[in-house]
């Protein structure tokens, strides 16, 4: 072997330097190959994945690019578009417009445009494109665009549109004004109504002063001032008032209704009211207030005169009626069968006619605001044993069977007793005076929750459904030629009505004609205030 000598081994060095060299440039290089090829393969999917169409087209009009997005918006496919030019696609009606925003897209103003669409189907469609050129070297070679398809907010502001005017044709037809103003008071819309009333058209009266054109000029002053202090949040909004407005020569009254209008931050930018002409209504109010004041006044007048013709005829006729009790008894003097039967009639008579005034009286007092309860608790078994006696003889007179019914756990209640006596003496006599001979009467006596729940039941002579609310108004019969058979003057049921209703209870009424009736009352058990007292009592 022949030994190498320095130079060669250099040599040799230097060649394996070389070497290495390379494969490591070969090795970087395939590492920017593959990294670029995954940067290339990154932004092809993402530009694939696009749900908006990005596009070039060279100087000529003709499609260079285009992602696969192209597909979603016009159905065709990447290689049907590509090559052909871009009018092909654009409504024949656009394409001048369209022309003119790439002439301002290419001498560099930024112009985002919309236009329509034909889909490969052939219907139609809405893109909105914005755009800019390709400048390569100092010279123009085209365009990159962005087309995104807008056909889903062009339905939406078709609809918008649609619903812009179904309102406005509700607020033409609305018989109120409806009325939109700034932080000024200057109106910003203003219904058909507004403008019949005011006699202009819709774009005389917008942007006029609300406040000057309708408030009369004396007024005007104190409104502005008012209606700055609302705008500035000083006044709190009233959402509804009644005032006059000037139309014309003419001051009418409007009820008005009202709401603030903020913006998305919440400050103030006006009112929105809707007004109703009230005049002819208060016109009418104050008629009939004139009226009531007249009726109340002629109504005072007739208690009044009840009141003392009452008072005063109350005294003779109980003399009338001691007197007669005295003869008929013989106190002064011996009467024969005949006279005692006619001093029977006059004592019958005398006692009706007490009644009638007793009850005249008691009723002015009720009108009146004059009978106060005297709530006291007190044993109901008693108070039904007292009616009972009181009213068992007349059943008994006519041949009525009269049955009372009391539940087991109807004890004691707080209550006016001797109103309760009166309603039920009033209900019981009433149901057995229109009870024909041989009838039944029955009167049920329950707890309802927490009321107490008492009906009389009659087989009568009922009664239309038509013709009860004739019932319970003062003097007034529900066939005066079928009840003058029957004694009554028809107080006994306002004033069965008036006490049940002063107890905070009410009265029902259920009849049918030669079937009978049910007269049903309901009053609370325990007034709130004394129901601990009384739980005492019944435990």
């Amino acid at each position: 072997m022949i030994p190498k000598n320095h130079s060669q081994k250099n040599d040799d060095e230097d060649y394996q330097k070389i070497i290495r060299e390379v494969k490591d440039l070969r090795a970087r290089l395939e590492a920017s190959e593959s990294e670029l090829n995954e940067v290339k393969q990154f932004y092809t999917e993402r530009l694939d994945n696009l749900n908006d169409v990005l596009f070039s087209v060279d100087t000529e009009g003709y499609f260079t690019y285009i992602n696969p997005a192209i597909k979603n918006i016009t159905g065709y496919e990447i290689e049907e578009v590509l090559g052909t030019h871009f009018t092909k696609h654009v409504h024949p009606n656009d394409v001048a417009g369209l022309l003119e925003d790439i002439e301002k897209t290419v001498s560099g103003e930024h112009k985002p445009y919309m236009f329509r669409i034909i889909k490969k189907d052939g219907s139609i469609s809405y893109v909105h494109t914005t755009s800019r050129p390709i400048i390569k070297n100092g010279e123009f070679t085209g365009i990159n665009g962005l087309m995104v398809d807008i056909a889903r907010l062009k339905q939406i502001e078709f609809k918008l549109k649609e619903e812009r005017d179904r309102a406005q044709k509700y607020l033409d037809v609305a018989g109120v004004i409806i009325l939109v103003m700034d932080r000024e008071g200057k109106i910003k819309l203003i219904n058909k109504k507004g403008c019949e009333l005011f006699g202009y058209g819709e774009h005389d009266l917008i942007s006029k002063n609300w406040l000057e054109i309708s408030i009369p000029e004396e007024r005007q002053i104190k409104a502005k001032i008012d209606y700055s202090g609302l705008m500035d949040g000083k006044t709190e909004l009233q959402p509804y008032f009644e005032a006059p407005i000037q139309i014309k020569d003419e001051t009418r009254f409007f009820a008005w209704h009202n709401i603030l209008l903020e913006d998305d931050d919440g400050n103030i930018t006006g009112v929105l009211s809707s007004g109703n002409d009230i005049t002819d209504r208060r016109k009418a109010e104050e008629a009939l207030i004139f009226a009531k004041l007249i009726s109340d006044n002629a109504h005072r007048t007739k208690r009044q005169f009840l009141s003392n013709v009452s008072h005063e005829l109350r005294t003779p006729l109980n003399l009338i009626i001691g007197y007669s009790d005295l003869l008929h008894e013989d106190y002064v003097g011996t009467t024969n069968e005949a006279q005692k039967q006619y001093l029977d009639v006059i004592k019958r008579s005398g006692n009706r006619l007490l009644l009638l005034i007793n009850s005249m009286i008691e009723l002015s007092a009720i009108e009146e605001g004059k009978i106060e309860l005297d709530m006291k608790d007190f044993y109901i078994p008693v108070l039904i044993k007292d009616i009972e006696n009181s009213t068992r003889p007349m059943a008994k007179k006519k041949q009525v069977s009269l049955e009372f019914e009391l539940e087991d756990d109807v004890t004691t209640i707080c209550a006016d007793k001797e109103k309760i006596k009166t309603v039920l003496y009033n209900l019981i006599s009433n149901a057995i005076k229109f009870t024909p001979l041989s009838g039944d009467v029955k009167v049920s006596i329950a707890r309802d929750g927490k009321m107490l729940k008492i009906s009389v039941k009659d087989t009568g002579i009922g009664m239309e459904k038509s013709e009860m609310d004739k019932l319970f108004q003062p003097f007034s019969q529900i066939d005066s030629s079928l009840n003058r058979r029957f004694e009554g003057a028809g107080l006994g049921l306002i004033i069965v009505k008036e006490f049940v209703e002063m107890h905070g209870g009410n009265i029902q009424v259920e009849s049918e004609i030669n079937k009978g009736s049910n007269f049903t009352f309901f009053i609370p058990m325990l007034p709130e205030e004394n129901q601990t007292h009384v739980r005492h009592l019944l435990i």
